[in-house]
Parts: C-alpha cells; sequence; structure tokens
C-alpha cells in the first residue's frame, strides 16, 4: 500500500456573473480567459439571462442563487431596458453587484474603443458598434480581435463598468 498525502484542497471563492445576452457572455469569457488565472483562488461562473431587460437579469442572479452558494454576485446589464427604481432596489437587497452598460453594451465596447456615444440611441449604437468591427457584439470573434488586453488596460481608467469588471476578475471582489 502507497502512502498518499490526502491533497489539501483550499477554499475557492465562486463568482456568479449573469449578462443579459449572448453578446455580455461572450465579452465577459473573452475578459475571464485573459484576466482569471488558474489556481487564483476564486472561480467565475459565467451565465447568460437571454435577453428581456435589466429585471430579468436580475431575476435570474436570484434564481441561479438558489441552485449553488456565489460568494459574489454579478449582473452584467443594459439600461435601456427594465432598469428602473424597483429593480435596483431588489438588486441592492438581494446584494447583486450592477455593473451597468449605458445604454447597452454596444456603448460600453465603443467608449473602451474611445469612441464618443453621447446622444446616441440603443439602434444607432448597435450600427456604430458594427461599422467599427464588422460585426454584431453578438460575434464572439470581435472579442480576441478587437479587444485585447493592451486595449482594455488603456481604457479601464476612463471607463467605470470596465474598471469594476477588470477588479473584480483580478481581485474576486
Amino acid at each position: 500500500m502507497s502512502n498518499h498525502k490526502l491533497a489539501r484542497r483550499s477554499v475557492v471563492r465562486t463568482i456568479l456573473v449573469v449578462g443579459e445576452g449572448y453578446s455580455e457572455e461572450y465579452f465577459l469569457k473573452h475578459l475571464v480567459g485573459l484576466y482569471v488565472q488558474r489556481g487564483c483562488g476564486f472561480r467565475f461562473d459565467v451565465k447568460n439571462a437571454r435577453g428581456m431587460g435589466a429585471s430579468h437579469v436580475v431575476n435570474v442572479v436570484i434564481r441561479q442563487s438558489r441552485n449553488a452558494d456565489f460568494d459574489h454576485r454579478v449582473a452584467l446589464l443594459d439600461t435601456d431596458v427594465g432598469w428602473d427604481q424597483r429593480t435596483e432596489s431588489i438588486a441592492r437587497k438581494e446584494r447583486i453587484q450592477v455593473l451597468a452598460s449605458t445604454p447597452c453594451l454596444e456603448g460600453l465596447l465603443l467608449q473602451i474603443h474611445k469612441k464618443s456615444i453621447q446622444d446616441r440611441t440603443t439602434e444607432q449604437l448597435k450600427q456604430a458598434f458594427e461599422a467599427a468591427f464588422g460585426g454584431p457584439a453578438s460575434e464572439p470573434r470581435i472579442y480576441p480581435r478587437f479587444f485585447t488586453k493592451a486595449v482594455l488596460e488603456d481604457a479601464r481608467t476612463t471607463v467605470a463598468t470596465l474598471q469594476a469588471l477588470l477588479t473584480l476578475l483580478e481581485t474576486g471582489k
């Protein structure tokens, strides 16, 4: 019989991050791939709320939390549909960190590339995104090509939602 030492399992913080749709899911998974090192002490569980607005995203975070005990819960959502005082108060009461893309993810992504989003509707921002990057935000190949670590690091001090996201990925908080 061999004498194997039992491997000590370290406690891993689990962080649930729910994005509003496929675009958020692909962006979040891209960021996790860039910033989260194996064995870092925390694990990110990225989920897709499949659209339906901000209040639905918050509800998905709450439902997902019933199935597993997460140390930290985050919602990445657009503020153009379903983001109101009631939804904000539910998120606060449930201790869900809200990372807002105002008015939409495409606006956040354009800001990362230092493009103005002032006075533009969600539809105009989606069109501007496609023109700038050659496809919609729901196209996964766009992220590694246009949202490199250098681009993200350059934008993190001027884009608050990005700063919060990257801090979360680096520290687990």
